[in-house]
């Protein structure tokens, strides 16, 4: 019985490797695959859209921030 188990468990091992190996293999390849984009095209232009909007929102909570304290009522 033993001797079962350690050829299972051996087999079991070797497949694992192969999983291992051919999913590291597939990704590579695949990041290989990618292109780059070219020199001078416009690839920043979301970026910097998004980072033109989080400013005004930050500027614009930063404005209200400046106005003091709230006033006190039922809330408070």
């Amino acid at each position: 019985m033993p001797e079962f188990i350690r050829a299972a468990a051996g087999i079991l091992t070797v497949l694992l490797l192969a999983v291992a190996l051919s999913s590291t293999a597939l990704t590579s390849v695949e990041a290989a695959g990618r292109r780059l984009p070219a020199v001078g095209q416009q690839q920043y232009a979301g970026h910097r859209m998004l980072h033109e909007r989080a400013r005004s929102l930050i500027m614009a909570w930063v404005a209200q921030l400046t106005q003091g304290p709230s006033p006190r009522g039922p809330g408070h």
